[in-house]
């Protein structure tokens, strides 16, 4: 009996530390997910401020 509670109690061990890892690889992946939202936001954002100055250069005569 002693070696099936040893088998038990590793097995729960590796069911443990895999559900560990798997729930880090998945944080890991949201964070890199969430990452390129932001990038892609800021950007997206850059571009509007820009586009919104080179309206205003223009209507002030200024057109480069």
């Amino acid at each position: 009996m002693s070696d099936f509670a040893e088998t038990l109690t590793e097995v729960k061990t590796d069911i443990m530390h895999a559900s560990i890892s798997l729930e880090n690889e998945t944080k890991e992946r949201n964070q890199k997910e969430d990452a390129a939202r932001m990038l892609k936001a800021r950007r997206a954002i850059e571009q509007h401020l820009e586009e919104k100055r080179l309206h205003q250069d223009i209507s002030n005569g200024w057109d480069d």
